[in-house]
């Protein structure tokens, strides 16, 4: 036990001394390169660019504050292990999953919860066969026949979308913890028990996310790039949500829920709308939200490991992200009416501070991309400076990414943070046009 401690302390200074040195590369990075002065230069010689001086100094100092406040966090998560909780009780559990065209996958997607190591007679999988028109629906007879026990099969004859498909595998199901996964991935043989773990210890959870990594990861630069992003967006991202409790997303590729917690919002999840319209994406970020207004806690669990497979081409990753920040704009907007409404502020207090850091990335990430067109513009020989401030901002980030891929993959989130900049930031704006439109893009 105390050599166990003193690991634990250890990687934890390790941790907080690799997080601090990222942060000063990218200040004296700034200082050697006199980015700071050389943008305020810019900005004072234009009568027009002056007014944005201060709001971009504002952002900036937000920007390191949320740096910061998340990384002070971050240091703080622990996975909840199964180590002296041998006596907890394993509940039965349902898998719920959703599947639409998913011949190629769907085997290998039941094969990996039904070997998991959960007692077998306390497991049982829901598969929603959402309308396809492939071979999904024989493949999943021939399971059926190899699972009779645990396997049953829900046919909708025609496509009604997933935020449907999954209400009906959940209403159907006996379990008292609900688990959803999709039926192009697959679980770790540990992920089940350990998803479940925070419900079991504390009653006070309502719903806990899984790490989702990429299946496809070695196909190309691309998928590279995705499984860099999917790391820091798990493994930093919801790691320190979850030391508050306010983890903002519990992925359709895992997530677990605690079935009294889903009574209660079912309903109004099933049918939501907004601006009038039906909601189809979005569904796990929607359900999340509405979990966390009714006062549970959201967790994340970084020993409960699924792999997914991720877009291979620019335009499939263009789409499955205009997909997402769609929804985020919608929640995003609902969370905020929620947080200034309630009366229980103080105990939203950290989600709002964390909420509120996450709406200054974009205006600044705008500003930024506008000033380095501008100075392009009236200052060539500017542009080099900016760019190696940018390739060593991303080589700061990727440092965080050290502590999970522990080898030399996680190199790949300089490439992605690179991409998002550049490439990336128009999908806010026209989200924000475009957020009535509630087309899936991938399938």
């Amino acid at each position: 036990m105390a050599r166990n401690y003193k690991k634990r302390k250890k990687q934890r200074w390790l941790n907080f001394l690799l997080s601090l040195s990222s942060f000063f590369l990218i200040l004296v990075a700034a200082d050697k390169l006199n980015i700071i002065s050389g943008w305020a230069q810019i900005i004072t010689e234009s009568s027009l660019l002056r007014i944005l001086l201060y709001p971009l100094l504002i952002c900036f100092v937000l920007l390191i504050s949320g740096m910061i406040f998340r990384g002070v966090l971050w240091l703080k998560y622990r996975a909840e292990t199964w180590k002296d909780c041998d006596c907890l009780e394993l509940p039965v559990i349902s898998v719920v999953m959703p599947a639409f065209n998913e011949e190629k996958a769907i085997a290998r997607a039941i094969e990996s919860v039904l070997s998991s190591d959960y007692p077998e007679d306390r497991i049982e999988l829901i598969c929603v066969n959402d309308g396809s028109l492939d071979n999904t629906g024989k493949i999943l007879q021939q399971l059926k026949r190899k699972y009779p026990r645990n396997l049953k099969i829900i046919d909708l004859r025609k496509n009604q979308g997933k935020r449907k498909a999954l209400y009906q595998g959940i209403k159907q199901s006996k379990g008292e913890i609900i688990i959803t996964t999709d039926a192009d991935s697959q679980v770790q043989r540990r992920a089940l028990k350990n998803l479940i773990l925070p419900l079991l210890k504390d009653a006070r959870v309502g719903a806990v996310a899984g790490k989702v990594a990429v299946l496809n990861e070695r196909k190309n630069l691309m998928t590279r790039m995705l499984a860099a992003q999917y790391s820091l967006s798990f493994d930093f991202g919801r790691a320190y949500q979850s030391v508050y409790g306010g983890v903002v997303c519990c992925p359709g590729a895992l997530s677990a829920f605690r079935r009294p917690a889903l009574d209660k919002v079912l309903r109004t999840w099933v049918r939501q709308k907004f601006l009038r319209v039906p909601c189809n994406h979005g569904e796990d970020r929607s359900l999340t939200n509405l979990i966390l207004k009714k006062g549970y806690l959201v967790k994340y669990q970084s020993n409960a490991v699924v792999y997914t497979r991720v877009p291979e081409k620019l335009g499939q990753v263009n789409r499955m992200y205009l997909r997402w920040t769609r929804s985020s704009v919608r929640e995003s907007w609902l969370f905020a009416r929620y947080l200034l409404m309630s009366e229980k502020k103080k105990y939203y207090l950290l989600p709002a501070v964390d909420f509120f850091f996450q709406l200054m990335l974009h205006p600044l990430h705008l500003m930024l991309v506008g000033l380095l067109i501008y100075s392009f513009l009236i200052r060539p020989e500017f542009i080099f400076p900016q760019l190696l401030f940018l390739v060593i901002l991303a080589s700061g980030l990727s440092i965080n990414n050290l502590k999970t891929l522990k080898n030399l993959r996680f190199l790949y989130t300089i490439p992605q943070a690179l991409f998002t900049f550049f490439f990336q930031w128009w999908l806010v704006p026209y989200a924000v046009i475009t957020v009535r439109d509630q087309n899936w893009l991938t399938k």
